[in-house]
């Protein structure tokens, strides 16, 4: 039986860290996947690295995962501008504290699927053993658009790649029309954590959880029946945001998934996550959703 902790994208909220931790607080949420703190995290020093990290602590806030942009390259393009990056990014890790990473593979153009597998392939394998030797474990993320869109590639990378692991966002499989049911049934054997989002299939439109076609109370009891121990739960509303006083057909837009505050959109998504997790039977124990 699996047990749940909440953890978020607060740069959603706020592109501030105070405002990010006002948010998580808001929520009660302790745990944070940090992105974009005044900027792309990748983008900083050390000193910055350490300055945010020295911040959470205060705030009792810890990092469950960076939210890496790593994979999100194109495959033509020179693999060492990236990798860089990449050494970026496990720094980064080492001093806020997380040892799992978010990423990706690689941006692949869709008539060249097949022609291109050996090479994500050849560059996920240098990306793991460094991140193995910083302590780090790589997470890989269903993204559009890349070598890992759907269940059959995300399965042949986690199968061809033991010690890949994997993030489950259902609205991503949602929006390029594939089954998150099989998605999850995909990835089981290897899921790290899950990413919070739904969406609606004929609308390509992202909604929050519960209100869409992520099928994502089902995905929750299957990782329950699959799973012992705990699994993050990483909430990224990507929910529409309007600002009334700047939008002419503020009115005329806006519908019950719109947000006029990033803030609220914030506040809602949580919400919807935890109304999904006491709907199978979830309840809250300092911090930790238990049945």
């Amino acid at each position: 039986m699996a047990n749940f902790i909440l953890s978020a994208f607060a740069d959603e909220a706020s592109g501030t860290l105070e405002g990010q931790i006002d948010a998580l607080k808001r929520n009660g949420i302790r745990w944070i996947e940090p992105r974009n703190v005044n900027g792309s995290l990748v983008e900083k020093t050390d000193a910055e690295f350490a300055t945010i990290g020295a911040v959470f602590k205060t705030a009792g806030i810890r990092v469950s995962s960076l939210g890496s942009p790593i994979g999100k390259y194109d495959i033509d393009k020179p693999f060492e501008d990236h990798l860089q990056t990449f050494r970026r990014a496990l720094r980064a890790c080492e001093i806020l504290g997380t040892r799992r990473m978010r990423m990706f593979s690689f941006f692949v153009p869709q008539d060249r699927l097949a022609e291109c597998r050996n090479e994500v392939l050849r560059r996920l394998r240098v990306l793991l053993d460094e991140a193995k030797a910083a302590g780090v474990t790589l997470c890989h993320e269903n993204e559009s658009r890349i070598y890992g869109q759907n269940p059959a590639e995300v399965r042949d990378l986690l199968t061809s790649l033991p010690d890949l692991r994997g993030v489950f966002d259902p609205a991503n499989y949602v929006m390029n029309d594939q089954d998150p049911i099989e998605g999850i049934e995909a990835m089981l054997p290897s899921l790290e954590y899950l990413h919070i989002k739904d969406a609606i299939m004929a609308k390509k439109s992202i909604v929050p959880c519960g209100h869409g076609d992520g099928q994502i109370a089902e995905v929750l009891r299957r990782v329950d029946t699959a799973r012992d121990g705990t699994v993050f739960l990483s909430v990224e509303p990507h929910l529409h945001i309007f600002d009334a006083y700047r939008q002419i057909d503020a009115h005329e837009l806006k519908n019950e998934y719109s947000f006029e505050t990033a803030d609220e959109a914030f506040d809602y998504a949580v919400t919807s996550l935890k109304e999904t997790l006491q709907k199978i039977g979830y309840h809250e124990e300092d911090g930790i959703w238990k049945k």
